[in-house]
């Protein structure tokens, strides 16, 4: 059976299975987004003990598993970094990794998106600013996808975006100029440049950036909405590191 060993993994989610079983999805540099078996994982044996501390959600983790199918079967795990998030920081962390489970095809490498995540655990953990935080890994993730958004130039006519000017979005069509009666989304060049350089500085740039993130993903999304978007809206408490079953 086709065996990896040893390679390098955060733990997105856990689920129980049959008795004492766990399914594990992992987010590997080279392997992509799969789905694990733990076996004995939930039992009471202590030999599992060391997979239970390792197999916790935003976990990086030197992985090792077996299987020709979609589902793989973990044969070892061992605990290489952890990621404590906390408060509003814990609901974005469930954010990001609901975004790579419903966005990236099964056994897909995108190492790219890898080292995206990998930064935007990091700075969560440290306490960075959430906005800026959550729409540059967005934007990123957008990029790899083949969905990035041009800030700097008119994608029909080329002409390059100006400050004192405003533009319209459409999702598929990117950007061009804004007619005066325009409606929909409606953007200054000011605030679009700024993204273009990464600069989240003003609160008009940052609300920009949310509404073409939401726009941009909304379609590769589809109609099923995200479940940890409604944790920030809900009542709902994460337990032990996973969001609440609910029903979408």
């Amino acid at each position: 059976m086709n065996r990896v060993d040893g390679a390098p993994c955060f733990v997105l989610h856990l689920r129980p299975y049959r008795d004492t079983s766990a399914l594990v999805d992992l987010f590997s540099l080279e392997h992509g987004r799969f789905t694990c078996v733990a076996k004995g994982l939930r039992g009471s044996g202590r030999s599992r003990q060391h997979w239970r501390a390792a197999l916790q959600v935003f976990n990086l983790v030197s992985a090792s598993w077996q299987g020709r199918n979609e589902l793989k079967s973990l044969l070892d795990v061992q605990q290489q970094q952890s990621y404590s998030l906390k408060g509003r920081a814990l609901f974005c962390g469930f954010y990001i990794n609901e975004l790579l489970e419903r966005l990236l095809y099964p056994l897909d490498p995108h190492s790219e998106v890898f080292l995206n995540y990998t930064h935007c655990i990091s700075q969560l953990a440290i306490g960075a600013d959430l906005e800026p935080t959550l729409r540059r890994f967005e934007f990123g993730l957008l990029e790899s996808l083949g969905y990035g958004i041009n800030f700097t130039y008119c994608t029909q006519s080329q002409e390059p975006v100006e400050s004192n000017r405003f533009y319209q979005f459409e999702v598929g069509e990117g950007l061009r100029p804004a007619s005066e009666n325009a409606v929909g989304m409606v953007f200054s060049g000011a605030d679009l440049l700024q993204l273009a350089a990464d600069d989240f500085g003003e609160d008009t740039a940052l609300r920009a950036a949310k509404q073409l993130n939401r726009a941009a993903l909304s379609v590769l999304l589809g109609d099923k909405p995200l479940r940890s978007r409604t944790l920030f809206t809900s009542s709902a408490v994460p337990i032990n590191g996973k969001l609440p079953a609910g029903n979408g």
